[in-house]
């Protein structure tokens, strides 16, 4: 994976919106959680992430972004809490 994410083609913040976006779509919960902790340090804002669940709604489904979401909002409680 690192060498993935070390290509200089896209920014880390480019490479955490479009992973959290097909994590989402997947379904993948706890990596979807994983990727949002990792925003910390990646430089993805939380509208970043919003944005991209939207397009998770309209080319993978409503259901789909609805779990990721929930999923999310989640996640940033606990960063919130921490």
């Amino acid at each position: 994976w690192g060498h993935v994410w070390a290509r200089p083609a896209w920014t880390l913040r480019e490479r955490s919106i479009v992973t959290i976006a097909l994590l989402a779509a997947l379904g993948h919960d706890q990596e979807v959680a994983m990727h949002v902790r990792a925003t910390a340090n990646t430089g993805a804002t939380r509208e970043d992430i919003c944005e991209a669940l939207l397009h998770v709604a309209i080319y993978a489904g409503v259901p789909a972004a609805n779990h990721a979401i929930a999923i999310v909002k989640s996640t940033f409680e606990e960063m919130d809490a921490a």
